[in-house]
Parts: C-alpha cells; sequence; structure tokens
C-alpha cells in the first residue's frame, strides 16, 4: 500500500473507504454480512425490508439470471466475467421487520470493530408502518438508514412495495422518516426516471444526507431458443452498461446539488476502476451489488485493491478524485469545431 488516502466524508459521516457493498440477497444471513465486512467494505446495507407479507412471500420466488453483450442467457456457472448483466426478480427479507431490525442492530454494533458500518435498508410500501420501522431503527440505535424509493420492482408488486417517481411524494415520504430517524439518512433513486437530479434535490430538500444513484431498471428478455420470457417475467435489469448513464446522472446531479452534497454511485460498477470512474463523476461513495452477489465478497477486497492502485498511479487521495471529470464537463455549444470529422461517415466516392 502507498502513502495515499483512501478515506471520504459522507456529510458528517467518516468512512474508511468509498466501497459500500450494496443491499441484496447475498446480505440476508449474518455470515454474507460479516464476510463483506471483512472483505474491507466501509459500510454493508442489508437486505431490504418492510411490512408487507406479499413481500416476504416474493422471496421465495425470486429468481435471477446472467445475460451476455449479446443478450443470451449465460449458465450460471459462467458468471466470472464482469461485463455480464444480470436481471432478476426479487422480494424483500423473509421476516418480520421488527426482528431483522433488531439483529441489524447487533451487527451494527460488531461492525464498530471493523471501522464499518451495517446499514438497514426499509422500502416503502404504507406510509404509517414506514415510520414506525424508522423510529424503531432510531431507538435500536442503527447509525445509518437506507431508504429505497426507487426499488423497479414497484411496477410489478404494486400493493408490496412503493417506486416513487414524484418530488411532492419524494418530500413527503423522506421528510416523515427524517422526523423519526436522527442518524444518515441515504436516499436511493429510482434509475426508471428522467429527472434523476431533481428527483434528488427533492430528497436533500426534505433532509437526505446523501443520495443513491441509481436503481435498476424494469426489462423484458425473449429467449430465442424457447420464445418465453427468461425467468417467465419482467425483471430488475443492470450491468456495466449502466456505468455511463449513472455517470451522468451523478455530473448532472452535482451541478445541481453542489459539490458538497454527497453523492452515492451504483448500478454500473464491476471493479475499483468502475469504482474510480463514478468517483470522477461526482461520487464519494459506491455501492457494489449485483458484482458481489454473483461473483462473491472476494470482489470486495480486489476492488479495493484497484482503486488503491489507480489512488497510486495518479498521487491522488479518494477525496480529492471526487467529481474531477464533471466538474470538467463542457455544453455542445462550447466545443470547437472539428469541421470535416462528419465526413467519415461518407462513403468516400461520394465525397469526389
Amino acid at each position: 500500500m502507498g502513502n495515499v488516502k483512501l478515506n471520504i466524508d459522507i456529510g458528517d459521516l467518516e468512512l474508511k473507504n468509498p466501497i459500500i457493498c450494496g443491499s441484496g440477497e447475498h446480505l440476508i444471513e449474518e455470515a454474507g454480512i460479516l464476510m463483506a465486512l471483512k472483505s474491507g467494505a466501509s459500510m454493508v446495507i442489508v437486505k431490504s425490508a418492510n411490512e408487507s407479507e406479499s413481500a416476504r412471500k416474493q422471496l421465495h420466488k425470486t429468481d435471477y439470471a446472467m445475460i451476455d453483450q449479446d443478450i443470451n442467457l449465460v449458465d450460471w456457472e459462467k458468471r466470472g466475467a464482469r461485463d455480464l448483466s444480470l436481471i432478476g426478480r426479487s422480494g424483500l427479507v423473509g421476516e418480520e421487520t421488527e426482528n431483522w431490525l433488531q439483529k441489524i442492530a447487533l451487527l451494527d454494533q460488531q461492525a464498530m470493530k471493523y471501522d464499518s458500518y451495517v446499514a438497514a435498508s426499509l422500502i416503502p410500501a404504507n406510509m404509517d408502518y414506514l415510520k414506525k420501522h424508522a423510529e424503531l431503527t432510531q431507538n435500536l440505535g442503527i447509525r445509518v438508514l437506507e431508504l429505497n424509493i426507487g426499488a423497479p420492482h414497484g411496477t410489478e408488486t404494486h400493493n408490496s412495495i412503493q417506486l416513487i417517481l414524484q418530488s411532492e411524494k419524494i418530500k413527503e415520504v423522506v421528510a416523515s422518516v427524517r422526523n423519526v430517524f436522527h442518524g444518515h439518512l441515504l436516499v436511493k433513486m429510482p434509475g426508471m426516471s428522467e429527472n434523476v437530479s431533481q428527483l434528488s434535490e427533492a430528497a436533500k430538500q426534505s433532509g437526505a444526507d446523501a443520495v443513491v444513484m441509481m436503481g435498476r431498471v424494469m426489462a423484458l428478455i425473449p429467449d430465442l431458443k424457447s420464445m418465453k420470457p427468461i425467468l417467465g417475467t419482467k425483471g430488475a435489469y443492470g450491468g456495466r452498461w449502466a456505468l455511463p448513464i449513472t455517470c451522468r446522472w451523478l455530473s448532472e446531479s452535482r451541478q445541481l446539488l453542489g459539490d458538497d452534497y454527497p453523492l452515492i454511485g451504483t448500478n454500473g460498477a464491476r471493479n475499483g476502476y468502475d469504482v474510480a470512474k463514478m468517483m470522477l463523476a461526482g461520487a464519494s461513495a459506491v455501492e457494489l451489488t449485483s458484482v458481489v452477489f454473483s461473483q462473491g465478497f472476494g470482489v470486495i477486497e480486489s476492488s479495493l485493491d484497484e482503486l488503491q492502485s489507480y489512488l497510486e498511479e495518479k498521487k491522488i487521495n479518494a477525496k480529492n478524485l471526487i467529481g474531477i471529470t464533471s466538474d470538467q464537463v463542457q455544453s455542445y455549444s462550447e466545443q470547437e469545431a472539428n469541421s470535416e470529422h462528419w465526413k467519415r461517415f461518407v462513403p468516400e466516392d461520394s465525397l469526389n
């Protein structure tokens, strides 16, 4: 290890490094959560929960598939390539939310010895229950809460989870949680919106300490062989293809919300160099989720090594990496003319 520093700040929350292990099925059991901590993640956001019985039952119908660059199904045993995408349907944690939060509180205490955090994740369904569970999160001493208003499955499970796409509704939901939870509040944005920055601004105005962008999108993939939908349904879709889109929204949000407001990137990062790209676009930290889910917790450690290597090469600390690219983005009108470049698309004989 060199002399560059990995620690970053999310508001007044200091993280030992920018890599967060994002919520998913691999973080339902204590063993997985502890493995993520031991692998070096600065924060582990456990599997999401709410009060919905149907959302808990949906966990038993969970299924996933790996998709290659030709949009074809890949055998799960061959999932080692990092450029694969993931489509899946999912449910929420399969036990009562109160019990789950109590377990998280104990795990968050254990995380202190790793200089890390174990964060709760709540997805809205009924507002009264959301407020109740956020208040319990506070009372149990859990230090970080991620409020996920961007779960794409909300388009398919209307009575189990809410996908929130309106600024005024976001203000209402975030403010309700903020009133009872006084720890570090992260709000995860939907990927299925044309106004991610504006929705993020609404979350900021209502008390979010940081926003996470962005959730996956719903997709349908036909299987050419069977002519049926892969998995039999539509599903949430994410992969490395999403990284440039996430970076765009990070940059747009940095410009709108200010360079001192923390943004957390997710959807598209597959290694430490991808983490660096999101940080250059404006992220203070990055959640790795699908790649850890599909390839194991060793990805966290290798990504930390790759990020460290990049920072050493550039002789820069992690904090100083944030937003460098975003702050150099020019408009189309500011670009210098390259008057002949269009000709590369024209057959040569037509230019004679």
